[in-house]
């Protein structure tokens, strides 16, 4: 085994150069890999297990990025594309529902009505975001991690106004599920970093 690079352990072994290197790389990186792997799988266990595997393909293609900075986007393609071919694949399927190990919210300082609304609304939140396409899912994943709309771009592939159209149609479908209506629902507007 070359290396062991934890998302929640902040310890490596690293026997040779490449694995030195490459945990220099990727290790400021996880933390961002992780909250975008938990916005795509909605549990811990398959995040994990997409950061894991993004890590290993990684570690294949280590030369690749040529400059610092290109790292965190050239990360977050190699887990985007992990994470649709595995939706292709059906290996990555959410298990939970989306709030294991989440950190408690102001929930202890509501109502029981309160509590209860909140959980309806995160419920219906979730049951909103599975019924996504997975393409969209991950392009408002990424957005609402705070990438621009460039750098969405340089992780995905998709370039101008075809990015554009692909983010207002995941807004809108978004919108329609969490409405409950199949066809015309009031778009979601999200701010876009640019």
């Amino acid at each position: 085994m070359p290396f062991v690079l934890g998302v929640n352990e902040r310890r490596t072994v690293v026997p040779n150069p490449d694995a030195r290197r490459f945990a220099t790389l990727i290790e400021p990186h996880l933390d961002a890999l992780f909250r975008a792997a938990y916005r795509l799988a909605r549990n811990r266990a398959d995040a994990e297990d997409l950061v894991q595997e993004t890590c290993a393909r990684a570690y294949e293609r280590i030369g690749e990025p040529r400059e610092p900075q290109l790292v965190k986007p050239w990360l977050l393609r190699v887990m985007h594309n992990l994470f649709i071919d595995g939706v292709r694949r059906a290996r990555i399927v959410p298990t939970s529902s989306g709030n294991d190990e989440e950190p408690a919210s102001s929930a202890a300082y509501q109502s029981p009505e309160e509590s209860l609304s909140a959980a309806q609304r995160e419920e219906q939140f979730h049951r909103a975001w599975l019924k996504l396409d997975p393409h969209h899912r991950a392009l408002l994943a990424l957005q609402a991690e705070g990438y621009s709309v460039k750098e969405i771009s340089e992780i995905t592939g998709v370039e101008g106004e075809a990015l554009n159209a692909r983010l207002y149609r995941a807004r809108r479908n978004f919108a329609r599920h969490l409405a409950g209506e199949s066809e015309a629902a009031p778009c979601i507007r999200m701010k876009v970093a640019k």
